[in-house]
């Protein structure tokens, strides 16, 4: 986390120094940015060749397997999870399980 954009940069060089060094494969096409002013609410002005891909504050990310914004926002996540709770309860409904196997399966 920096506080502008030319910090960053000196932060992503300090990464692809570490990488190098150890030895470990960055999957750029995984690897994302974002940049966001609080001071301002405004997002920061990101210049990139695509690599690595540059999202907006408000944009949803994954990280650490949560869905989230740079802001805060969780409404992404809170979603993912409504929705996958009544995927499972529709495919639930109509179970041939017993009552004393249903605990198992779910």
């Amino acid at each position: 986390m920096t506080t502008n954009v030319n910090d960053m940069n000196v932060l992503l060089a300090c990464v692809n120094n570490y990488h190098q060094w150890a030895g470990v494969k960055i999957s750029m096409g995984k690897t994302k940015v974002t940049g966001y002013d609080y001071k301002r609410q405004r997002p920061l002005d990101l210049i990139g060749n695509g690599k690595p891909k540059i999202v907006m504050p408000w944009d949803p990310v994954k990280y650490l397997g949560v869905r989230l914004t740079i802001t805060g926002d969780l409404t992404s996540e809170r979603d993912y999870v409504r929705k996958k709770t009544l995927d499972t309860i529709k495919q639930l409904t109509k179970h041939m399980y017993y009552p004393q196997c249903f605990h198992w399966v779910v």
